[in-house]
C-alpha cells in the first residue's frame, strides 16, 4: 500500500505541474474559450490512464480508482485551470494522445 500511496503522490505531483503549464499554456492563448472542468478533469484522467498503461495496468477499476484520488489531490489545480483559455483543437489532442509525452505535447 506503500508503494501505491508513494506512486500516487509522485505522480500527483507531476500532473500538478503539468496543469499549472497548461494553465500557464492556455492563458497565453488569445483565442479560444474559456476551459470549463470537465476540460481540467479530462486532462487528469487521460494523464493518469496513459501512465498505468505504460506501466501495464490496463486494470479499468485501478485505473478509475487512480483518477478518483489524483482529482482529489488535485483539486485546487482543476479549479486554477477552469476558465483558462483552451481551444477545441487542444481538447481534441488530450483526447487523442496515446502517451504521457504525447500528452504533454498538447498542453505546451
Amino acid at each position: 500500500m506503500m508503494a501505491v500511496a508513494t506512486w500516487l503522490g509522485k505522480r500527483a505531483s507531476r500532473i500538478g505541474r503539468m496543469m499549472a503549464v497548461a494553465s500557464g499554456g492556455l492563458a497565453a492563448a488569445s483565442c479560444g474559450r474559456p476551459a470549463t472542468d470537465a476540460d481540467c478533469r479530462l486532462i487528469v484522467d487521460r494523464s493518469v490512464e496513459l501512465h498505468m498503461k505504460e506501466v501495464s495496468r490496463d486494470d479499468v477499476a485501478a485505473i478509475a480508482e487512480r483518477e478518483r484520488l489524483v482529482r482529489e489531490l488535485l483539486d485546487g489545480e482543476i479549479k486554477s485551470c477552469e476558465s483558462r483559455r483552451v481551444t477545441d483543437k487542444t481538447m481534441a489532442c488530450v483526447r487523442a494522445a496515446s502517451t504521457a509525452e504525447e500528452l504533454d505535447t498538447c498542453l505546451r
